[in-house]
């Protein structure tokens, strides 16, 4: 009974060295970031910044960036997704890492993007504890969700200067953070998204104006009237009711 008890135990895999120390398993785990209502954050040269770091002391366990593909539109815009699906598939946007761990961790996330459209990066954190040699690879590995929406001014230029009573056209880009566009027809459509305009001279109150979009172009627009020389500053918003998506960008022209 005890030799076969004895058995039993040297078959079992070597958790503790020699001194008693808990020997390091390798944990491998994969991170994937979508945006909000569209696909994968991926496709930039600098995407999205991930951290994962010990919540209890607060160590650093690994850090990068994600790299791959936005992933295939219609298996993550088609999945109701109700039972944890996987959107992914081998090219979709990750960071891949190996832990190696000799006790349960309990871990924080910590996602920043899209870092190239610094006007729209946000940051999203989650913690959950990692078991030795338990991978976080299964279907999306560790998803998570970044809202917001990128919008880029294409015109005016920043500090541009006109001459008063000219009319300035503004023309802004909006897109979601994976960088999939609007369209009149497509599956993120142009006109469940609301851009305003808010134009304020000299510190003043600011005039609204509502955007319309150029199918053409892909571009919203305005003209906006000069009555005055003075400093025009202007403040564009952009908002996506159906997926609650907001994003802003902000610049400022000379009237002379």
């Amino acid at each position: 009974m005890r030799l076969s008890l004895l058995a039993a135990l040297c078959a079992l895999p070597a958790l503790v060295g020699p001194t008693g120390q808990a020997l390091a398993e390798r944990t491998d785990v994969e991170v994937r970031v979508l945006a909000r209502g569209a696909k994968f954050i991926g496709g930039y040269t600098a995407p999205v910044r991930v951290t994962l770091t010990d919540a209890d002391t607060g160590e650093t366990l690994a850090r990068g960036l994600i790299s791959g593909t936005t992933g295939d539109t219609r298996t993550i815009m088609g999945a109701a997704d109700t039972h944890g699906a996987a959107l992914s598939n081998a090219t979709s946007a990750a960071f891949r890492t190996s832990l190696d761990l000799d006790r349960p961790r309990r871990v924080t996330l910590s996602v920043t993007g899209p870092l190239s459209q610094p006007q729209a990066a946000t940051t999203a954190t989650s913690t959950q504890w990692i078991l030795p040699g338990r991978h976080l690879t299964a279907g999306d590995g560790w998803r998570m969700e970044l809202p917001g929406l990128i919008v880029d001014l294409a015109s005016p230029v920043a500090y541009q200067w006109v001459k008063a009573g000219e009319t300035v056209p503004l023309r802004a880009g909006v897109t979601l953070l994976c960088g999939c566009p609007l369209s009149e027809d497509g599956p993120w459509r142009a006109g469940d998204t609301e851009v305003e305009a808010y134009l304020s001279v000299d510190g003043g109150a600011p005039r609204r104006y509502p955007l319309a979009f150029d199918p053409e172009h892909a571009l919203f627009g305005a003209d906006i009237p000069t009555d005055a020389a003075g400093l025009y500053e202007l403040e564009i918003r952009a908002w996506m009711g159906p997926s609650n998506n907001a994003g802003v960008a902000r610049t400022a022209f000379f009237v002379h």
